[in-house]
């Protein structure tokens, strides 16, 4: 049975602190300059120093840490990190420190999310608030970093056991996020029990985390990332009662069931011995130098290939060259029984490489061999 597909999504958004570099998009502030940006409510890019009179502290990168919750609510962590490398950077850090813990140094912080908050509300329907603000730092060799941590509810659409995101970066005329500079990563962390089944270009996986890194542009619906529970969109939560069906599956249900399975298997695999001898009817022979069983007749047939000698990549070729040189990637991952993630980031890993190409129709991919001339399949 193939294995089944899963879907839910969520992706993340850009800040900047008023003492940091042009790392992300920001909306116009009244401290600073602002770059023209395209789109109703977009945020723009604008680069903030820390000065003294013979310092200038910025910053070294931003990091940009999404970690979706079950109920489409984020909980946004944004860390920027400075070189720290002698006693003026101590200083000029120290001073931009207590600034930022006091509030002062970020007052258009919240004011910027607030204004994506809002046109992302407008344009989904759903309520959106950012609460429980909060704000740290962390001093190791070499650099500092401070960090910004809030949550930001009905981020992602939620419809069954998917979460979705896309439409939470949209506003009424385009797109609040447009651009990730150089440095800067955007990473994006599932809830427990949750398979990503959609991502973006320039897009990969580490250590079970979305990542973006720049420089990177988004257009409106370039983040359409989409994670599934793994139980499914009509699956149930485990509670603590018996009911096999919503509660924890009891042990003797289990035992039965193996039972019954291999019941079946048993039944089967004799019905397949019918038309071979029985047993008893072979010469029990051990030392005579009787001739051994014949060897099966050689066969042409490329299905007989072992799939298990193929590599990743070799598979996925033979699977197009199978099915005429274009399938749906939901098909490959049906016929591999490789997860989602594994086949997202192996198709990617080859569109790159030119061995594929990946066509985007509607909510799935399709992947063809290059040149390939792409009509209308069957799932």
């Amino acid at each position: 049975m193939a294995p089944r597909v899963t879907a839910v999504l969520l992706a993340l958004l850009f800040v900047v602190f008023p003492a940091a570099s042009a790392a992300t998009p920001v909306a116009p502030a009244p401290s600073g300059p602002a770059a023209q940006s395209t789109g109703d409510h977009s945020l723009s890019a604008e680069t903030q120093t820390l000065s003294s009179e013979t310092q200038t502290l910025s910053a070294r990168n931003t990091t940009l840490h999404v970690q979706l919750r079950p109920d489409g609510d984020a909980e946004w962590r944004i860390s920027k990190t400075f070189n720290i490398t002698d006693a003026n950077d101590t200083r000029a850090f120290e001073r931009l420190r207590d600034e930022f813990l006091a509030g002062n140094s970020d007052e258009n912080l919240l004011d910027t999310y607030r204004v994506a908050n809002d046109a992302a509300a407008q344009a989904t329907g759903r309520d959106m608030a950012l609460r429980n603000v909060s704000r740290d730092y962390a001093v190791d060799a070499g650099e500092g970093r401070l960090i910004v941590s809030f949550d930001w509810t009905n981020f992602a659409a939620t419809s069954g056991g998917r979460l979705l995101l896309q439409d939470a970066f949209y506003t009424p005329g385009g797109t609040w996020l447009n651009k990730l500079e150089p440095g800067n990563s955007l990473i994006i962390s599932p809830p427990p029990g949750y398979d990503l089944t959609n991502s973006p270009q320039n897009s990969y996986i580490e250590r079970g985390d979305l990542r973006i890194n720049g420089e990177t542009t988004f257009g409106r619906g370039d983040l359409n990332i989409v994670y599934e529970s793994d139980q499914g969109i009509n699956g149930t939560q485990t509670g603590t009662g018996t009911n096999p069906v919503q509660g924890d599956f009891p042990l003797w249900g289990g035992v039965g069931l193996l039972l019954v399975v291999g019941l079946v298997a048993a039944l089967l695999y004799l019905n397949d011995q019918d038309e071979l001898p029985a047993v008893g009817a072979a010469s029990t022979d051990t030392d005579d130098g009787g001739d051994a069983p014949p060897s099966p007749e050689p066969t042409d047939d490329a299905d007989e290939i072992d799939v298990e000698l193929l590599s990743d990549e070799e598979r996925v070729e033979r699977l197009l060259t199978q099915n005429g040189g274009r399938m749906k990637q939901a098909r490959i991952v049906r016929e591999t029984g490789w997860s989602n993630a594994k086949v997202s980031q192996l198709l990617s890993a080859m569109d790159e490489d030119d061995r594929i190409d990946k066509l985007r129709i509607g909510r799935e991919n399709l992947i063809s061999f290059p040149d390939e001339d792409v009509t209308e399949i069957e799932d």
